[in-house]
């Protein structure tokens, strides 16, 4: 199959602000902020959990009835929260609570490594989202580079370095919660929780920019020299 020139094509370079927006805002800020506001306020974790899970519901319905289709950020945000919900009624054990999100992110890690093995990596989608937002043209285009041997090879090597580093910085904060006093951990856990996926993000980003500028520089060689 021949492979289209989709790279140099696509409808603008980059990976733009606006189109990572709704997903930071709808399906990661909100969230966070409800969940804090809420216990701040007094309100049950139970309920503050389930309050949080409202924003990436609602933020996948309206795709869903937009574009029809789910976004795969949205929907592992909704299963962390229940999944946390699901702690809070069952534990008390503080050691528990403490190791709580890091079972999430290995769980987390363990999704990308699986998603290997599907027709497309679990970071295929969650890239799209940030990338496209609802931009038929952007959706269109991304969708389009799968048919790029090289892309589908960079997908895979984003996909692999999430799981590898999410299992790692899982284990890593579980050790920190057998060893460590209790208060020190929740100092800790956050910082390298944010700190982990602000450094992958940064480390996807180049990644994917430089397979563009490659595919752009091979795409270009190939066009006839004026003579």
């Amino acid at each position: 199959m021949a492979e289209p020139a989709t790279v140099t094509s696509g409808p603008a370079p980059g990976f733009p602000f606006r189109q990572m927006l709704p997903a930071l805002v709808f399906d990661v800020a909100i969230p966070i902020v409800i969940f804090y506001l809420l216990s701040g306020a007094g309100v049950s974790t139970l309920g503050s959990l389930v309050a949080g899970a409202l924003s990436p519901a609602l933020n996948n319905l309206r795709i869903w009835v937009k574009a029809r289709r789910l976004e795969p950020l949205g929907i592992i945000v909704m299963s962390y929260l229940a999944i946390g919900t699901a702690a809070s009624l069952i534990s008390g054990d503080v050691f528990f609570v403490l190791i709580k999100d890091s079972l999430l992110t290995a769980s987390f890690g363990l999704v990308c490594l699986g998603s290997l093995l599907a027709a497309r990596p679990v970071m295929f989608y969650i890239i799209r989202q940030f990338v496209a937002g609802d931009d038929a043209a952007r959706l269109q285009w991304w969708n389009g580079l799968w048919q790029i041997a090289e892309f589908r090879a960079a997908l895979a090597v984003v996909t692999t370095v999430w799981g590898v580093a999410y299992l790692v910085e899982a284990g890593v904060r579980i050790g920190l919660a057998l060893t460590l006093p209790p208060a020190q951990v929740v100092a800790i856990s956050p910082v390298m929780a944010f700190g982990m996926t602000f450094l992958l993000i940064a480390w996807s980003r180049r990644h994917m920019l430089a397979l563009r500028a490659r595919r752009i520089a091979a795409e270009q060689q190939q066009l006839p020299q004026p003579g």
